[in-house]
């Protein structure tokens, strides 16, 4: 019974019930019904999906350790950091609101990105495969708990406002945060469930 579950698998958008079914490599799954993207089959996928998680570790860095704008208002200059700004969260008694923006802006994204480091090393090795599978599990689960690119629409939204009171320059964190959500969303967001199990159980079958 479990193995003819295995075998399924459901439309995120329209939760259609599709039978799994091997198809050729770089090929693509598509829904029936929508049309949407069920898998696809790509040896390399989650190889590309490695070399962009340490990409976006090294911007992720970048945008937390400089600022992401500088302010001018009435003579007078202050800049925006992302550790500066959960700081003023909790300084001023935010205290839900800043653990909040404290888990889903600096502890989600990293923590994500560093369990894909992990679980290729893993596979690689083809060691503890019991926790390779805990890792897989919690990414699927963790899918959108990192909302970067949330707070990158929420800055923007801000800026709106403050551009006819006062002067704004971006910072290089502004261009190393916007690249950091264009791969989290495009690459890393993209990585459907089925094609991690995949990923999983291809990575422990094969022989060293």
């Amino acid at each position: 019974m479990s193995e003819d579950l295995d075998n399924l698998i459901i439309c995120e958008n329209c939760h259609t019930v599709h039978k799994k079914v091997d198809i050729p490599n770089k090929k693509i799954a598509k829904c029936s019904v929508c049309g949407s993207k069920l898998y696809s089959n790509s040896k390399y996928s989650f190889q590309k999906a490695i070399a962009f998680s340490i990409t976006a570790l090294i911007l992720f860095i970048l945008a937390n350790l400089f600022p992401i704008l500088k302010v001018h208002i009435a003579g007078n200059e202050s800049y925006l950091t992302i550790p500066k700004m959960v700081y003023t969260l909790f300084n001023e008694g935010f205290y839900v609101v800043g653990s909040i923006v404290f888990v889903v802006i600096l502890i989600a994204p990293i923590v994500v990105i560093l369990s894909y480091l992990l679980l290729g090393l893993l596979i690689k090795f083809k060691v503890l495969q019991p926790f390779a599978r805990h890792i897989v599990v919690f990414l699927i689960n963790s899918r959108n708990w990192a909302m970067v690119d949330i707070f990158g629409v929420s800055i923007l939204v801000a800026l709106v406002k403050l551009f006819g009171y006062a002067k704004i320059e971006f910072g290089v964190s502004a261009i190393a945060l916007l690249l950091f959500i264009i791969i989290d969303v495009a690459v890393l967001k993209s990585i459907k469930p089925v094609e991690l199990w995949s990923y999983f159980n291809r990575g422990y079958d094969e022989k060293r």
